[in-house]
């Protein structure tokens, strides 16, 4: 593995003045009431989250049954049992209906699973009232003139065409939902905002999934479709431990901060945030009280700075 200079790395940090750390006066690194799920009430919702079989994809679908989901999917390569299991115990333990569970094992990268899948969930709950797609991979560190092509590629396989192959396969379960939510989040990353050594593949796929979520609020505004891209923090993670030494002082938020600010975004449909980028680690009260601030000024999106 390449070594990387704790020093460059403070560098990049200190020439990205524009890098959305310091949005809100307050910052949070682990949950707090103000988004606890317990304020909650899904009742009636039905969710699906990909990458569930463990990290922040699991505490997603543990978030979710503490907010009273009625139907949860869960989606991964892995076995979801642990998932599953969890999932209804949360709930229990939350004084919430237990929710009907559907796992599904899923290649979200592959075309003809993506459809299947589809298909099984459309069957088993007959709707769908929010996606989040949580299923990421991260490349072997390394400068791009020394990476392995086949990884460097599988990373865009699995965070772009991944996001795009499940979206674009569940848009008409989500539009033809009863008084359907109609939300897709699409868990991105800071590093999409950043230029950090060694991560081109990682960084340039999670601001590609920034320009997807734009494409999604923009195409179907008509349809009321609501979609948000957002940066769970640095989650410690088989994924992000693997990581040089050199990135691990930003790993420093928990599973729980990921997931209850994701079921907070998406208690309601968040108009006002669609096609926009948002971090947890932002106190999501504050920026709330920045909504018209927001929409004013069109804030939040990829834009040219000249």
């Amino acid at each position: 593995m390449l070594a990387i200079d704790d020093k460059a790395i403070a560098d990049v940090l200190k020439a990205t003045p524009h890098s959305g750390v310091l949005v809100t006066e307050h910052s949070h690194h682990d949950t707090y009431d103000a988004i606890s799920p317990k304020h909650v009430n899904l009742a009636g919702k039905a969710v699906l989250i990909t990458g569930a079989s463990r990290s922040i994809g699991r505490s997603i679908a543990i978030a979710y049954a503490q907010a009273g989901a009625s139907q949860i999917a869960i989606a991964a390569r892995s076995s979801l049992d642990e998932t599953k299991a969890a999932v209804l115990a949360a709930a229990k333990e939350a004084g919430r209906p237990a929710p009907a569970v559907l796992a599904l094992t899923l290649d979200t990268s592959d075309a003809a699973a993506v459809d299947a899948a589809a298909a099984v969930l459309t069957s088993q709950f007959g709707r769908l009232d929010i996606l989040v797609n949580n299923a990421a991979v991260l490349e072997p560190v390394n400068k791009l003139g020394d990476s392995d092509p086949l990884s460097w590629w599988r990373t865009f396989e699995v965070n772009v065409k991944g996001i795009y192959l499940v979206s674009r396969a569940l848009l008409p379960l989500l539009f033809s939902s009863p008084n359907g939510d109609r939300t897709i989040v699409s868990l991105t990353s800071i590093g999409g905002i950043l230029v950090l050594p060694t991560m081109s593949a990682y960084n340039t796929s999670k601001l590609a999934v920034c320009r997807i979520t734009e494409h999604l609020a923009t195409e179907y505004a008509d349809k009321q479709l609501v979609a948000i891209a957002v940066h769970p923090g640095g989650v410690a993670s088989e994924m992000s431990l693997s990581l040089p030494k050199a990135y691990h002082e930003g790993i420093q938020e928990t599973p729980e901060l990921a997931s209850d600010s994701i079921v907070y975004l998406t208690r309601s449909p968040q108009h006002w945030l669609s096609g926009r980028y948002v971090s947890v680690q932002w106190d999501l009260t504050e920026l709330e009280a920045k909504k018209d601030e927001i929409v004013h000024k069109d804030l939040l999106k990829n834009k040219l700075a000249v």
